[in-house]
């Protein structure tokens, strides 16, 4: 598609990063007509809403959870503002601000919103360099203005919808993201930061930032200090990484990867530390043969599959696991037993459910890793293969270092 030669100075090279940007909006415009098409009555059928999700998601390469909001976004830009598609087609607006603008008109009204969908393409145009904060702002103060009490309705269903949630990061760390009322936020920041300038008066060594980070985890977890954190971890790590003999990371279930020599550590952690960690030993290609007579999956046998699975075993979506589900329903004759089992977020479960989406196993058991086939109400079909555990080194996939040279595994 692009295979002439690169711009040759740096004029051309921004004049084509330019161009690539605005044909990429106008292809995100299409998507949005193209998905609103998909999801009229002639074509949807019977689909429900959570398999439109579904089968948007997978043909975007996306989770379903997302693909939902690609539905929400093409209906509303196709329905109700015109405008704001038009500026996304012409390249005046990406699709992320698009979605910017969408998120906070959607409490108004058909009619205030396409008065909110004139507004905003027009002061779009007359500030075409607005960052996402102002744009943001700008979109809230219309809406304020056509309709402040249906504002004040968003600002209370939002803390309603208060909750804290946590996510795992690649470096080791977490993010701890409390949503909360926007002066109780103010207010939290100011106890930890006064505190901190206290603490730092006072001569601790730590930064100001790690001062705010250590305070925050003694109070919410109500222990003397932030290293004094009781630890339950499930731990998949290759025999010979155990052993010392090799460096493959271990795995930590709800975390990802880790290093070895952590993992090792972990391991050995002293009874002191009041720290409990379950053991699985990987030694083969895929981890193989639990069964139970029950009609749900609980005890060792949920754990193995949750341990196997790592993250929601639809394409695309990584959300943690809620829910351990028979591949072959229960009340269609499927086993309790690992090789029928999988695990799912909670959103792809209920999904799952829906007559027009099919989930079955397609690897032999014990001898294959589980793989799944996911078939949408249009008849596209996607593959989930689980991952591979700590010491696998699958064909193509992996790179091992030898000594001064890297050389792919085969």
């Amino acid at each position: 598609m692009f295979a002439h030669p690169l711009p040759e100075s740096s004029r051309e090279c921004v004049d084509e990063l330019e161009e690539i940007e605005r044909l990429k909006s106008a292809l995100c415009a299409r998507q949005a007509r193209v998905t609103a098409r998909l999801d009229e009555p002639d074509l949807r059928g019977s689909t429900s809403d959570r398999a439109m999700a579904t089968e948007v998601g997978l043909a975007r390469r996306e989770s379903p959870s997302r693909g939902a909001r690609y539905v929400k976004l093409a209906r509303a830009l196709v329905d109700d503002h015109p405008e704001v598609l038009a500026l996304l087609e012409s390249g005046e607006l990406n699709e992320r601000r698009a979605e910017l603008i969408v998120d906070e008109t959607a409490v108004l009204c058909l009619e205030d919103r396409r008065a909110a969908d004139t507004a905003l393409a027009h002061h779009l145009l007359d500030n075409p360099s607005l960052g996402d904060r102002d744009l943001r702002d700008a979109a809230r103060r219309i809406v304020q203005r056509i309709d402040g009490v249906a504002a004040e309705r968003r600002r209370a269903r939002a803390h309603r919808g208060r909750h804290v949630a946590a996510r795992a990061r690649a470096d080791g760390c977490g993010e701890v993201t409390g949503n909360v009322a926007d002066w109780q936020m103010a207010a939290i920041m100011s106890s930890l930061s006064q505190r901190a300038d206290v603490m730092l008066h006072e001569g601790d060594e730590r930064t100001r930032a790690q001062l705010i980070a250590d305070l925050f985890v003694e109070r919410l977890a109500g222990l003397p200090g932030a290293s004094a954190v009781p630890v339950h971890l499930d731990i998949v790590v290759g025999a010979e990484a155990l052993l010392g003999e090799t460096n493959e990371p271990a795995e930590v279930s709800g975390l990802g990867p880790i290093p070895a020599g952590l993992a090792r550590r972990l391991l050995l952690a002293s009874p002191q530390a009041r720290t409990r960690v379950r053991r699985l030993f990987a030694d083969t290609d895929h981890l193989i043969v639990m069964e139970s007579s029950s009609r749900t999956f609980d005890g060792l046998l949920r754990s193995f599959i949750r341990l196997r699975d790592g993250r929601c075993r639809t394409p695309w979506c990584d959300a943690f696991i809620r829910h351990i589900d028979h591949v072959q329903d229960a009340a269609d004759g499927g086993p309790t037993a690992l090789h029928n089992g999988q695990g799912l977020c909670e959103s792809c479960n209920y999904a799952k459910q829906d007559p027009g989406i099919r989930h079955q196993v397609i690897s032999r058991a014990i001898v294959e890793p589980h793989t799944t086939r996911i078939t949408t109400p249009a008849g596209a079909s996607y593959h989930s293969r689980a991952p591979a555990p700590p010491g696998c080194n699958p064909q193509n996939l992996f790179i091992q270092r030898q000594p001064g040279v890297w050389t792919r595994v085969a």
